[in-house]
C-alpha cells in the first residue's frame, strides 16, 4: 500500500532507503508559492537511529504491515531483552538498542504487545501509561508542603522520574511513557 507524507500520522510504519522508519513527529508545512513538505522525525527500526527529514508531500512510500502480537518479558541480559510468545511459547530475543526507551517502562513478567514485521520483532508498543512502585527517593523534609515541589524517584525498572515530595519509597505510582513523567499515585 502506497501512501503520501500527507498521510503521516505518529506511529505509522515506512519503507524508506531500504530499511523500516517509523514516524515519531510529522509537520505539514506550506509556503508561499513553494510546494508543500512534511518535516518529520523519523526512527529506524532495525538501528533505533532518529533521522529529521523533510519530505515532499507528493512522494510515494510503501506502507509497512505491522502485526501487534501479546508477549512476555522473560528476562533482559547486557544486549537484549528476551520475550515469549503467549500463544506458541515460541521465544525471541530483540536487541535492546532497538527498544531504548520502551526498556525503563518494562519489568520482567509483563506481557507487553510486539510489533512484528515479517515474523521478526522490531520493536515493542508500550501502553499510554505504566505502574511502577519507587525503590528510592529522599525522604521529604518535615514542613516542605508546597505541593509543587518535586524530587528525584528511582523506580523498579531502573529510571528515575521526578516525583511530589510526598512520594515515599514502596509507593506506586502512574507514570506517562510517551513524556516519563509521573502522573499519579497508583
Amino acid at each position: 500500500m502506497l501512501i503520501t507524507p500527507n498521510d503521516f500520522h505518529r506511529g505509522v510504519v515506512i519503507e524508506y532507503d531500504g530499511n523500516l522508519w517509523q514516524v515519531v513527529d510529522y509537520q505539514h508545512t506550506k509556503i508561499a508559492q513553494a510546494r508543500a513538505f512534511v518535516a518529520t522525525k523519523i526512527k529506524n527500526l532495525r538501528t533505533g537511529q532518529v533521522l529529521e527529514k523533510k519530505f515532499d508531500s507528493e512522494e510515494k512510500f510503501k506502507r509497512a504491515i505491522i502485526e501487534t502480537k501479546p508477549m512476555q518479558v522473560l528476562y533482559r541480559d547486557s544486549d537484549f531483552i528476551h520475550l515469549m510468545d503467549n500463544e506458541t511459547f515460541e521465544q525471541y530475543s530483540v536487541p535492546l538498542n532497538l527498544v531504548e526507551k520502551e526498556v525503563g517502562f518494562i519489568k520482567d513478567g509483563d506481557t507487553v504487545n510486539v510489533m512484528i514485521y515479517e515474523g521478526n520483532p522490531i520493536g515493542i508498543a508500550l501502553p499510554s501509561t505504566v505502574t511502577l512502585k519507587v525503590e528510592y527517593t529522599e525522604k521529604a523534609i518535615k514542613g516542605d508542603r508546597v505541593s509543587s515541589v518535586m524530587k528525584p524517584a528511582k523506580l523498579e525498572t531502573g529510571i528515575t522520574v521526578n516525583v511530589p515530595i510526598f512520594i515515599d519509597i514502596g509507593d506506586t505510582i502512574i507514570v506517562n511513557t510517551e513524556t516519563g513523567e509521573y502522573i499519579s499515585r497508583a
